[in-house]
């Protein structure tokens, strides 16, 4: 039946057609104009009829047509979020291309124009999760750290979990045995990386760019990260783990001083670290002391303590533990914790801008990455240090 229509719907069409090639002037164009118009719908609307009977008949779609889904105007970037508009190719190119110093396109114009009015111009998503993988890639210690993206100052609530559940005698009224409780406060430094080239980086296709610029600020941000999340001062720049932990008797292991760094050293930070922090326990230490001392140690047996393992000549352990070789490390000093109890936050997260007047006389391009962030230790407990003793 519906076959039959559209078929006849086809025909009359090209009866028309044909009228209105060979009139004469007497037909009445409005009246076909009219029908014309009457076929197309009735045409139009047969053609879905059809389509979800023969759907229904395979099976593969229900008897209710199915919605279309939302289109957005990507030429005009209506209706997008700005964070939708940060992970669109147009933005991408033209955030990239703007720092080149090349003409941007009238829809990448438009893309970066639209974002700059939300809330300023951002790094696009693709080009801040390079600098972000380069930062992981090349810090040793921010893979292990609690990492978050807030704006703004940030509080949080840490709490040690170390008093379990109790049992009660039934009837009688439970103990409150409230666990330790720590408020972190960050805030936020500005960290800056100037990368100098020259003004070549002009002619770099788009790709090639971001790699160089997202690699270069990256790579040189993970060295302040992994420095400041050790030996921060807390003044003008995060705070370390060695310089904002107390460090006395409870959390301090020692080997003689004068002497070599020694298995009950290393024993006894163990005995010291609480249990619920083992599972995700590192060593961490420099490179002179882990093969100019760490290395030396054996057991009673005579076994080094250290697990090396050929198929991963990187992969070291002592008793099980991972070790992390770490340059801002001080030597003959080992730090033993859950790292992830050291919590970090990008209040802004890296941004690039570019300058052509530092570098005017020699035809350089500089260009900039900030960040603002702010990290500390969050429990005290969480970390030991392994040294030698004070003369």
């Amino acid at each position: 039946m519906l076959e039959k229509r559209m078929k006849e719907i086809k025909e009359r069409k090209k009866e028309i057609r044909s009228m209105l090639e060979n009139d004469n002037g007497d037909l009445n164009l409005d009246e076909i104009e009219e029908e014309l118009k009457k076929l197309e719908a009735e045409e139009e609307e047969l053609e879905k009829r059809m389509s979800i009977a023969k759907g229904i008949q395979n099976g593969d779609i229900s008897a209710n047509p199915i919605p279309k889904p939302e289109v957005r105007n990507v030429k005009t970037f209506e209706g997008m979020e700005r964070d939708e508009i940060l992970s669109t190719p147009e933005y991408r190119s033209a955030y990239l291309k703007n720092l080149q110093g090349k003409q941007l396109t009238e829809v990448e114009e438009r893309a970066l124009t639209t974002a700059t009015n939300s809330a300023g111009a951002a790094v696009p998503t693709q080009t801040l999760n390079k600098i972000i993988d380069k930062l992981r890639q090349t810090s040793a210690l921010f893979p292990y750290i609690n990492v978050s993206y807030v704006p703004g100052r940030l509080s949080l609530v840490v709490a040690n979990a170390k008093n379990a559940a109790t049992w009660k005698t039934e009837g009688s009224d439970g103990t409150p045995a409230d666990d330790t409780v720590v408020e972190v406060n960050l805030g936020g430094f500005e960290l800056i990386k100037l990368v100098e080239i020259s003004a070549a980086a002009q002619a770099m296709t788009i790709d090639a760019f971001e790699d160089y610029i997202s690699a270069e600020i990256g790579r040189q941000m993970a060295m302040a990260v992994e420095n400041a999340v050790l030996n921060g001062s807390g003044s003008g720049e995060p705070t370390g783990i060695l310089t904002g932990i107390t460090w006395d008797a409870n959390n301090t292991s020692n080997w003689a001083a004068g002497g070599a760094v020694d298995y009950d050293a290393i024993v006894g930070g163990l005995a010291l670290l609480p249990t619920m922090y083992h599972n995700n326990a590192k060593f961490v230490m420099s490179r002179k002391t882990f093969f100019d001392g760490v290395m030396k140690v054996k057991g009673s047996d005579g076994q080094p303590l250290f697990a090396y393992n050929p198929q991963d000549p990187l992969g070291y352990r002592i008793l099980g533990y991972p070790v992390i070789i770490d340059d801002f490390m001080p030597d003959d000093t080992i730090l033993l914790g859950d790292f992830s109890y050291y919590y970090w936050n990008f209040a802004q997260a890296p941004q690039i801008e570019t300058s052509r007047e530092a570098g005017f006389r020699s035809g350089k391009v500089v260009y900039r990455g900030l960040a603002v962030a702010d990290g500390k230790p969050a429990l005290a407990e969480a970390f030991i240090k392994i040294e030698e003793a004070s003369a």
